[in-house]
Protein backbone atom coordinates (compact mmCIF):
# COMPACT_ATOMS: atom_id res chain seq x y z
CA UNK A 1 0.00 0.00 0.00
CA UNK A 2 2.94 2.21 1.02
CA UNK A 3 4.84 1.88 -2.42
CA UNK A 4 1.34 2.29 -4.45
CA UNK A 5 1.01 5.85 -2.96
CA UNK A 6 4.51 6.71 -3.64
CA UNK A 7 4.19 5.25 -6.87
CA UNK A 8 0.56 7.55 -7.01
CA UNK A 9 2.09 10.41 -6.24
CA UNK A 10 5.22 10.38 -8.38
CA UNK A 11 3.27 9.20 -11.83
CA UNK A 12 -0.07 10.54 -11.36
CA UNK A 13 0.95 13.22 -8.83
CA UNK A 14 2.85 15.05 -12.13
CA UNK A 15 5.82 14.98 -10.10
CA UNK A 16 7.62 12.56 -12.91
CA UNK A 17 6.45 15.19 -15.89
CA UNK A 18 8.06 17.98 -13.97
CA UNK A 19 11.45 16.14 -13.38
CA UNK A 20 10.99 15.48 -17.05
CA UNK A 21 10.80 19.43 -17.77
CA UNK A 22 13.46 19.72 -15.39
CA UNK A 23 15.56 17.69 -17.11
CA UNK A 24 14.85 18.99 -20.60
CA UNK A 25 15.90 22.47 -19.39
CA UNK A 26 18.87 21.69 -18.10
CA UNK A 27 19.75 19.86 -21.11
CA UNK A 28 18.78 23.16 -22.96
CA UNK A 29 21.12 25.16 -20.82
CA UNK A 30 23.97 22.23 -21.00
CA UNK A 31 24.03 22.29 -24.44
CA UNK A 32 23.99 25.95 -24.80
CA UNK A 33 26.36 27.42 -22.06
CA UNK A 34 27.93 23.97 -21.05
CA UNK A 35 28.94 23.54 -17.21
CA UNK A 36 27.34 25.90 -14.76
CA UNK A 37 30.70 28.01 -14.97
CA UNK A 38 28.84 30.90 -14.88
CA UNK A 39 26.02 31.19 -13.44
CA UNK A 40 24.02 28.95 -10.35
CA UNK A 41 21.41 26.46 -12.71
CA UNK A 42 19.26 25.81 -9.44
CA UNK A 43 16.73 29.35 -9.72
CA UNK A 44 15.97 28.36 -13.26
CA UNK A 45 15.37 24.62 -12.95
CA UNK A 46 13.37 25.32 -9.64
CA UNK A 47 11.22 27.73 -11.95
CA UNK A 48 10.16 24.80 -14.15
CA UNK A 49 10.25 22.18 -11.77
CA UNK A 50 7.49 24.12 -9.85
CA UNK A 51 5.79 25.52 -13.03
CA UNK A 52 5.27 22.14 -14.77
CA UNK A 53 4.30 20.63 -11.56
CA UNK A 54 1.48 23.55 -10.42
CA UNK A 55 -0.12 23.88 -13.73
CA UNK A 56 -0.25 20.16 -14.58
CA UNK A 57 -1.80 19.38 -11.02
CA UNK A 58 -4.36 22.47 -11.62
CA UNK A 59 -5.38 21.15 -14.59
CA UNK A 60 -5.72 17.67 -12.91
CA UNK A 61 -8.08 19.46 -10.30
CA UNK A 62 -10.11 21.88 -12.18
CA UNK A 63 -11.03 19.09 -14.72
CA UNK A 64 -12.12 16.27 -11.77
CA UNK A 65 -14.17 19.37 -10.31
CA UNK A 66 -15.85 20.47 -13.53
CA UNK A 67 -16.69 17.06 -14.59
CA UNK A 68 -20.68 16.76 -14.36
CA UNK A 69 -19.52 12.81 -14.05
CA UNK A 70 -16.34 12.71 -11.64
CA UNK A 71 -13.69 10.47 -13.68
CA UNK A 72 -12.71 7.16 -11.89
CA UNK A 73 -9.74 6.28 -13.92
CA UNK A 74 -6.80 6.14 -12.23
CA UNK A 75 -5.53 9.15 -13.03
CA UNK A 76 -7.79 10.85 -11.08
CA UNK A 77 -7.38 9.20 -8.07
CA UNK A 78 -5.06 11.15 -6.08
CA UNK A 79 -7.35 14.38 -6.44
CA UNK A 80 -10.65 12.46 -6.28
CA UNK A 81 -8.34 11.26 -2.89
CA UNK A 82 -7.14 14.22 -1.51
CA UNK A 83 -8.61 17.46 -3.37
CA UNK A 84 -6.91 19.68 -0.85
CA UNK A 85 -4.23 18.42 -1.12
CA UNK A 86 -3.94 18.70 -4.85
CA UNK A 87 -5.54 22.32 -4.76
CA UNK A 88 -2.34 23.65 -2.38
CA UNK A 89 0.54 21.24 -3.93
CA UNK A 90 -0.87 23.11 -7.77
CA UNK A 91 -1.46 26.80 -5.41
CA UNK A 92 1.74 26.41 -4.29
CA UNK A 93 3.64 25.40 -7.07
CA UNK A 94 2.42 27.76 -8.89
CA UNK A 95 3.19 30.60 -6.47
CA UNK A 96 6.82 29.42 -6.67
CA UNK A 97 7.37 29.51 -9.89
CA UNK A 98 5.81 33.06 -10.05
CA UNK A 99 8.03 34.26 -7.07
CA UNK A 100 10.64 33.40 -9.28
CA UNK A 101 9.23 34.10 -12.24
CA UNK A 102 8.97 38.20 -11.17
CA UNK A 103 12.97 38.10 -10.42
CA UNK A 104 13.55 36.89 -14.48
CA UNK A 105 10.81 39.07 -15.87
CA UNK A 106 12.81 41.38 -18.27
CA UNK A 107 14.16 38.01 -19.33
CA UNK A 108 10.82 36.18 -19.34
CA UNK A 109 8.11 38.73 -20.36
CA UNK A 110 8.52 37.52 -24.27
CA UNK A 111 8.25 33.48 -23.46
CA UNK A 112 4.93 34.48 -21.14
CA UNK A 113 3.50 36.75 -23.91
CA UNK A 114 3.37 33.23 -25.90
CA UNK A 115 2.96 30.96 -22.80
CA UNK A 116 0.93 32.43 -20.88
CA UNK A 117 -2.62 32.15 -23.69
CA UNK A 118 -1.43 29.49 -24.77
CA UNK A 119 -1.61 27.32 -21.52
CA UNK A 120 -4.54 29.13 -20.15
CA UNK A 121 -6.72 29.16 -23.51
CA UNK A 122 -5.81 24.95 -24.00
CA UNK A 123 -7.44 24.54 -20.60
CA UNK A 124 -10.24 27.07 -21.09
CA UNK A 125 -12.08 28.91 -24.42
CA UNK A 126 -10.78 31.92 -24.30
CA UNK A 127 -14.46 33.36 -24.71
CA UNK A 128 -18.06 31.20 -23.47
CA UNK A 129 -18.82 28.97 -26.54
CA UNK A 130 -16.00 29.00 -28.14
CA UNK A 131 -13.64 25.76 -28.10
CA UNK A 132 -10.59 25.17 -26.21
CA UNK A 133 -7.60 25.08 -28.48
CA UNK A 134 -6.78 21.17 -26.92
CA UNK A 135 -10.62 20.95 -28.63
CA UNK A 136 -9.35 22.02 -32.26
CA UNK A 137 -9.10 19.61 -34.59
CA UNK A 138 -5.82 17.25 -34.98
CA UNK A 139 -3.67 20.29 -33.89
CA UNK A 140 -4.32 19.65 -29.77
CA UNK A 141 -0.52 18.46 -30.12
CA UNK A 142 0.83 21.84 -31.70
CA UNK A 143 -0.47 23.46 -29.05
CA UNK A 144 1.25 21.16 -26.39
CA UNK A 145 4.87 21.30 -28.49
CA UNK A 146 4.95 24.76 -28.45
CA UNK A 147 4.70 25.49 -24.75
CA UNK A 148 7.28 22.55 -23.98
CA UNK A 149 9.91 24.43 -26.32
CA UNK A 150 8.91 27.96 -24.95
CA UNK A 151 8.96 26.65 -21.41
CA UNK A 152 12.00 24.02 -21.40
CA UNK A 153 14.12 26.04 -24.06
CA UNK A 154 13.56 29.66 -24.71
CA UNK A 155 12.91 30.43 -20.77
CA UNK A 156 15.77 28.39 -18.98
CA UNK A 157 18.22 29.85 -21.38
CA UNK A 158 17.07 33.03 -21.64
CA UNK A 159 17.07 32.90 -17.48
CA UNK A 160 20.69 32.00 -17.53
CA UNK A 161 21.72 34.23 -19.63
CA UNK A 162 20.26 36.77 -17.78
CA UNK A 163 21.99 35.19 -14.34
CA UNK A 164 25.67 35.70 -16.51
CA UNK A 165 24.85 38.97 -17.09
CA UNK A 166 24.08 39.74 -13.83
CA UNK A 167 27.36 37.91 -12.63
CA UNK A 168 29.70 39.80 -15.30
CA UNK A 169 28.05 43.22 -13.67
CA UNK A 170 29.28 41.81 -10.25
CA UNK A 171 32.86 40.74 -10.92
CA UNK A 172 32.88 44.49 -12.69
CA UNK A 173 33.15 43.32 -16.25
CA UNK A 174 29.97 44.77 -17.01
CA UNK A 175 31.35 45.68 -20.59
CA UNK A 176 32.68 42.90 -21.52
CA UNK A 177 28.99 41.70 -21.19
CA UNK A 178 27.77 44.66 -23.51
CA UNK A 179 29.80 44.85 -26.00
CA UNK A 180 31.63 41.16 -25.87
CA UNK A 181 28.33 39.16 -26.25
CA UNK A 182 28.64 37.25 -23.07
CA UNK A 183 25.64 35.93 -22.13
CA UNK A 184 24.32 35.50 -25.50
CA UNK A 185 22.80 32.16 -26.01
CA UNK A 186 25.11 30.03 -28.31
CA UNK A 187 24.57 27.12 -31.10
CA UNK A 188 22.47 24.80 -30.97
CA UNK A 189 19.92 27.27 -29.22
CA UNK A 190 17.64 27.54 -32.36
CA UNK A 191 18.40 23.92 -33.74
CA UNK A 192 17.27 22.87 -30.03
CA UNK A 193 13.93 24.59 -30.38
CA UNK A 194 12.98 22.95 -33.53
CA UNK A 195 14.09 19.36 -31.89
CA UNK A 196 12.01 19.96 -28.73
CA UNK A 197 8.82 21.45 -30.40
CA UNK A 198 9.32 18.38 -32.70
CA UNK A 199 10.36 15.92 -29.88
CA UNK A 200 7.25 16.94 -27.66
CA UNK A 201 4.69 17.03 -30.37
CA UNK A 202 5.45 13.37 -30.83
CA UNK A 203 5.48 12.20 -27.08
CA UNK A 204 1.78 14.25 -27.39
CA UNK A 205 0.64 12.10 -30.56
CA UNK A 206 1.28 9.21 -28.16
CA UNK A 207 -0.94 10.37 -25.66
CA UNK A 208 -3.47 10.58 -27.92
CA UNK A 209 -3.69 6.88 -27.88
CA UNK A 210 -4.59 7.16 -24.25
CA UNK A 211 -7.31 9.58 -24.28
CA UNK A 212 -9.11 8.40 -27.90
CA UNK A 213 -12.46 7.37 -25.76
CA UNK A 214 -12.29 11.06 -23.89
CA UNK A 215 -11.66 12.74 -27.21
CA UNK A 216 -14.25 10.75 -28.77
CA UNK A 217 -16.76 11.53 -26.32
CA UNK A 218 -15.94 15.45 -26.76
CA UNK A 219 -15.96 15.24 -30.50
CA UNK A 220 -12.55 16.33 -30.38
CA UNK A 221 -10.59 15.08 -33.86
CA UNK A 222 -7.10 13.66 -33.28
CA UNK A 223 -4.45 11.79 -35.42
CA UNK A 224 -4.90 8.79 -33.17
CA UNK A 225 -8.51 8.39 -32.81
CA UNK A 226 -8.85 8.75 -36.80
CA UNK A 227 -5.50 7.27 -37.94
CA UNK A 228 -4.03 5.07 -35.63
CA UNK A 229 -1.37 2.96 -37.91
CA UNK A 230 -0.71 6.62 -39.69
CA UNK A 231 -0.15 8.50 -36.42
CA UNK A 232 2.67 5.74 -34.91
CA UNK A 233 4.52 5.95 -39.00
CA UNK A 234 4.20 9.72 -38.23
CA UNK A 235 5.90 9.86 -34.72
CA UNK A 236 8.49 7.37 -36.21
CA UNK A 237 9.12 10.15 -39.34
CA UNK A 238 9.14 12.81 -36.29
CA UNK A 239 11.78 10.91 -34.40
CA UNK A 240 14.00 10.19 -37.09
CA UNK A 241 13.55 13.81 -38.19
CA UNK A 242 14.97 14.69 -34.82
CA UNK A 243 17.93 12.52 -35.02
CA UNK A 244 18.66 13.70 -38.33
CA UNK A 245 18.52 17.52 -37.53
CA UNK A 246 21.13 16.90 -34.34
CA UNK A 247 23.31 15.07 -36.90
CA UNK A 248 23.53 17.62 -39.11
CA UNK A 249 23.25 20.47 -37.27
CA UNK A 250 26.39 22.81 -36.02
CA UNK A 251 27.07 22.75 -32.13
CA UNK A 252 26.44 19.46 -30.62
CA UNK A 253 29.73 17.42 -29.82
CA UNK A 254 30.34 14.09 -31.11
CA UNK A 255 29.77 12.68 -27.82
CA UNK A 256 26.46 14.71 -27.23
CA UNK A 257 25.19 14.11 -30.77
CA UNK A 258 25.32 10.55 -30.47
CA UNK A 259 23.87 10.26 -27.30
CA UNK A 260 21.39 12.48 -28.52
CA UNK A 261 20.01 10.49 -31.95
CA UNK A 262 20.14 7.36 -30.05
CA UNK A 263 17.76 9.02 -27.03
CA UNK A 264 15.12 9.99 -29.94
CA UNK A 265 15.85 6.70 -32.35
CA UNK A 266 14.57 5.03 -28.99
CA UNK A 267 11.16 6.22 -28.92
CA UNK A 268 10.13 4.99 -32.29
CA UNK A 269 10.20 1.45 -30.26
CA UNK A 270 8.02 3.14 -27.49
CA UNK A 271 5.63 4.54 -30.79
CA UNK A 272 4.83 1.13 -32.14
CA UNK A 273 4.08 -0.57 -28.90
CA UNK A 274 1.84 2.01 -27.92
CA UNK A 275 -1.92 2.06 -28.25
CA UNK A 276 -5.65 2.64 -27.43
CA UNK A 277 -5.19 -0.78 -25.21
CA UNK A 278 -2.40 -0.05 -23.05
CA UNK A 279 -2.61 0.84 -19.19
CA UNK A 280 -2.96 4.09 -17.86
CA UNK A 281 0.47 2.90 -15.97
CA UNK A 282 2.00 2.87 -19.69
CA UNK A 283 1.47 6.21 -20.29
CA UNK A 284 2.35 7.57 -16.81
CA UNK A 285 5.33 5.80 -16.20
CA UNK A 286 7.16 4.56 -20.33
CA UNK A 287 5.53 7.55 -22.90
CA UNK A 288 6.30 10.50 -19.73
CA UNK A 289 9.57 8.95 -19.49
CA UNK A 290 10.59 9.37 -22.91
CA UNK A 291 10.85 13.32 -22.18
CA UNK A 292 13.92 12.11 -20.02
CA UNK A 293 15.46 9.89 -22.91
CA UNK A 294 17.73 13.01 -24.23
CA UNK A 295 18.70 14.60 -20.56
CA UNK A 296 19.38 10.73 -19.38
CA UNK A 297 21.84 10.44 -22.45
CA UNK A 298 23.57 13.97 -21.90
CA UNK A 299 24.18 13.20 -18.13
CA UNK A 300 25.35 9.90 -18.70
CA UNK A 301 27.82 11.02 -21.75
CA UNK A 302 28.85 13.60 -19.49
CA UNK A 303 29.38 11.57 -16.46
CA UNK A 304 31.55 9.14 -18.71
CA UNK A 305 33.56 12.13 -19.68
CA UNK A 306 32.16 12.76 -23.24
CA UNK A 307 32.64 16.84 -24.68
CA UNK A 308 29.37 17.58 -24.04
CA UNK A 309 28.03 21.51 -24.19
CA UNK A 310 28.82 24.59 -25.36
CA UNK A 311 31.26 26.98 -23.37
CA UNK A 312 31.53 30.51 -23.51
CA UNK A 313 34.77 31.19 -23.37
Amino acid sequence: MFFRRIFNWVFYGHVWIALAATALSLLSVRLVYGPPYWASEWPVLLFVFCATLGVYTMHRYLSWQRAGERPTSQRYEIVEIHPQASLFIGGLSLAVAGGIGLFFIDALWSSLLWALPITVFYLTPPIKGWRRLRDLPYVKVLWVGIAWSIVTVEMPVQMISDLIAESYARDNQGIICVFGGIGTPQYPFGTENIVRLLFTMSVALLFDFRDVVLDRSQSVKTMAGAHPVLTRWLVTAILMGCAAIVYSSYGYEDGTRAGLIGAYLAGIGVAWLTNEGRSENWYAVVVNGLLLAPPIAYLLLSFWGADAGAGLG
